[in-house]
């Protein structure tokens, strides 16, 4: 048993001790590597160890969360100072006590053999991709590779001792012929063997070499390819907007449409965070209740929001074991394969546009689902199911239930995306919607 951990049980008895309730610890010690690159050259590699605490206990009805970064803390004098914040906070509107339950929960997963020499395959992979890249048209590469081990503890007043270990290989990759002519790929995998790179560097590489010659985008309305990437982007908001905090706060287009049709019956989306190739494989949420797989949209019906205990609570229902220590999240993102082909969902375009990526999706109006996001690395116009021309300089401005409703196909192979544009893993298809609205800058 480390330090840290020997110091949050006496945290966890000395806020006992002075009236606190309902206490969890979550002990994070996090083995992380990150490899930028950038000009077809890896930078220094950055390595770090982080441990923390994060916290949540109940006091006379009001909760308070915090995170503890020094490990150095004096547990004596930080419970007498957690105390004394918590003595002057507000009762909680729906307090929750936290189980005492004896769950079963699934197995634990070692990191295997691999990754557990993440700081000595990553540079190795780093230059394999930066290599096979260099070939054909592209003159350049950047991007970021990074694995990350973390061991998890989470320790309450109710008796709970339980760990987890969550590991994330995650590679983002980005190709140029020319200054302009862009192609982006992203891949995610519980271990490093999992790690597609040659697919990632396939990918990007293609989209990189027909990315020429761009023309300026028409504003209008058009069918569209969404190409894993931006699709992924989309569906990692649909998730959160089921969030019952979202919910609760009024900053989501479900609001009042559980069991309600929200999508086309193509589209289900569901969270599974019991697959063993997934980074975010969990045994149980940060209030200890067990993880499960769950369908969020099923055939178009919105079935269940996320809920930790106390949204639950709030909303008649039980938890759905999505805890955070803050607020219920996704695991992860799964949109269920369709039925066609890659090559295939093209040919379902007369004239129209195929989307390779985008960031900074922004809300207008998070209720009725209004959005604008920049799109990049890649649009392409398509006539009679062929793509004819980059274009350059559009914004997909659209408002999310529409967007949903426009689904009209998805392809029928799925691939695990996660970058600094999604955050959660979040496995998608190429997906074929109808008369969607693009907008320029000018």
């Amino acid at each position: 048993m480390s330090e840290l951990d020997k110091k949050a049980e006496k945290l966890l008895l000395a806020l006992q001790k002075k009236g606190a309730e309902d206490i969890i610890l979550k002990i994070s010690n996090v083995e992380d590597v990150l490899i930028r690159y950038a000009n077809n050259e890896v930078t220094i590699p950055v390595y770090s160890e982080i441990s923390n605490i994060d916290l949540r206990f109940g006091y006379k009805n009001a909760v308070l969360l915090s995170t503890i970064n020094d490990v150095m803390f004096d547990v004596e004098k930080t419970s007498e100072n957690l105390i004394k914040i918590a003595s002057n906070l507000k009762e909680q509107e729906v307090y929750v006590k936290i189980p005492s339950t004896k769950y079963e929960y699934p197995p634990l997963i070692e990191v295997d053999e691999e990754t557990k020499k993440i700081s000595e395959l990553l540079p190795a992979v780093a230059e394999e991709v930066i290599n096979r890249s260099l070939k054909g048209r592209i003159k350049k590469v950047a991007g970021t590779l990074e694995g990350k081990i973390e061991k998890i503890r989470v320790i309450t007043s109710t008796g709970y001792d339980l760990q987890d270990i969550r590991t994330t290989i995650m590679l983002n990759h980005r190709c140029f012929s020319n200054s302009t002519s862009t192609g982006q790929w992203a891949y995610c995998a519980r271990s490093i063997k999992d790690l597609d790179y040659n697919l990632v560097v396939e990918k990007a590489t293609q989209i990189a070499e027909i990315n020429i010659n761009q023309k300026k985008i028409e504003a209008g309305n058009y069918d569209i390819v969404f190409s894993p990437m931006i699709f992924a982007s989309l569906m990692e908001h649909v998730a959160l907007a089921a969030s019952a905090y979202n919910i609760e706060l009024g900053l989501s287009f479900f609001i009042g449409k559980l069991n309600s049709k929200v999508a086309s019956d193509k589209l289900t989306l569901y969270e599974d965070p019991h697959d063993h190739k997934s980074p975010a494989y969990s045994r149980f949420d940060d209030e200890c209740i067990p993880t499960r797989k769950k369908d969020v949209i099923k055939n178009g019906i919105l079935i269940t929001y996320l809920h930790n205990l106390r949204t639950a609570k709030k909303f008649g229902t039980e938890s759905t074991g999505n805890a955070g220590i803050v607020f219920p999240l996704p695991f992860n993102v799964y949109i269920k394969e369709g039925d066609y082909k890659e090559e295939e969902i093209f040919k379902e375009i007369k004239r129209g546009l195929f989307l390779v990526n985008n960031w900074y999706l922004r809300f207008q109006n998070y209720i009725t689902g209004d959005f604008s996001t920049i799109l990049r690395d890649g649009i392409f116009l398509i006539e009679n199911g062929e793509i004819k021309q980059a274009l350059y300089g559009g914004r997909l401005s659209e408002n999310f239930l529409n967007l949903l409703n426009s689904i009209e196909g998805l392809t029928n192979i799925k691939y695990p995306i996660k970058w600094w544009e999604v955050n959660i893993p979040t496995y998608s298809p190429y997906a074929l919607a109808r008369n969607l609205r693009i907008t320029t800058a000018e």
